[in-house]
């Protein structure tokens, strides 16, 4: 705790409490207590007040810190009344009962009580009261700080969430990208019109795709699912029957959420860091089952070079973690097969 929030507190702490009893005193006996007289009462004053006060403080930090009561706020709210009420009643009576034994007063607790029953019903209402607003002050602190701390939270995980979409982006974006298929609209040209029209069409689907998924976070399985289609046309005319992609998702996922070109990043690096002919085509497999969807390709003979961005997996992994604790999981044997997390669309309204 810092000290100024300690000074602060304390300060607080000793007001109250010096209120609190001059109020008892001039309630009872018609005029305020002469604590030049009785330094003692004085001092013991300020240090039951700070016991009390800081007692409260700290049970309410430590109630702040379940995170049961965000989700139950009417409760938490009785729930702290309650519990302060009974926290203050029994410092109050303990340091009430260390007086009389230090200042050696004749009495006990119960016979001071029964003397002045009026006072100590006074004394319960006010603490009651005292309670209530302060349960009501540290509440609505809490509220803001809870809020505050979520705003910075959500921003922080915006921002982080506009780098990683950034760095996917510009991968597919790459001079390497476009120089292959410029390439391969070149060879087409003079072969077949209207399959060089519907490629370059294609081809400005995906770079659309590409584009307007930098504005989204998450993106439906079925938007996914149409920009792979067009992706790996591009691909089909560009290798022919070496390569095969095939896709199995049932409409019941169309609705099901994931970071956009998450599936197309996992299949152009199933092209890069694979050999494939006609004779040995590479397929690749998409399916969605169990809330999961799956790419898997065998595992072919790795080319002698490759470029590499150094995202793939991890760019995926990281923004998988923006929006749940599902982990997308990698099984390499004959095999190479990523799950990735289908994540369940909010419900409307």
């Amino acid at each position: 705790m810092q000290i100024r929030k300690v000074i602060s507190i304390s300060i607080i702490n000793i007001f109250l409490g010096l209120i609190l009893y001059s109020y008892l005193h001039y309630s009872q006996l018609g005029n305020f207590p002469n604590y030049s007289d009785n330094w003692f009462l004085f001092i013991y004053l300020l240090f039951g007040a700070n016991i009390v006060g800081f007692a409260i403080v700290a049970v309410n930090t430590g109630l702040n810190k379940i995170p049961f009561w965000r989700n139950k706020i009417g409760l938490r709210f009785i729930f702290g009344i309650v519990v302060n009420y009974a926290v203050i009643l029994t410092l109050v009576f303990i340091c009430l009962w260390l007086y009389l034994k230090v200042s050696e007063l004749n009495y006990t607790i119960k016979a001071l009580l029964e003397e002045y029953n009026e006072i100590k019903l006074r004394v319960y209402i006010l603490i009651l009261v005292l309670d209530i607003l302060y349960v009501i002050f540290d509440f609505l602190i809490y509220s803001y700080k809870y809020y505050s701390q979520g705003q910075i939270q959500n921003a922080r995980l915006s921002r982080r969430q506009m780098e990683l979409q950034f760095e996917a982006l510009r991968t597919q974006l790459s001079p390497h990208y476009l120089f292959n298929s410029l390439n391969t609209i070149s060879s087409l040209i003079y072969k077949d019109v209207n399959q060089t029209e519907e490629y370059i069409r294609k081809l400005a689907n995906t770079y659309q795709y590409i584009l307007e998924s930098d504005k989204k976070q998450l993106i439906s399985l079925k938007e996914e699912i149409d920009f792979i289609n067009d992706y790996c046309y591009l691909l089909h005319i560009r290798f022919g029957k070496a390569i095969k992609v095939y896709i199995d998702v049932d409409k019941y996922f169309s609705e099901y959420l994931l970071p956009p070109i998450s599936i197309q990043i996992l299949v152009e690096n199933a092209v890069k860091h694979n050999v494939f002919d006609d004779d040995e085509p590479l397929e690749v497999d998409i399916i969605a089952t169990d809330n999961m969807i799956y790419v898997k390709n065998k595992i072919l003979k790795a080319p002698t070079s490759r470029e590499s961005f150094k995202i793939g997996l991890g760019n995926i992994r990281k923004r998988y973690e923006v929006f749940t604790n599902k982990k997308i999981k990698i099984t390499k044997n004959e095999f190479f097969t990523v799950e990735l997390p289908l994540l369940k669309p909010k419900a409307n309204g």
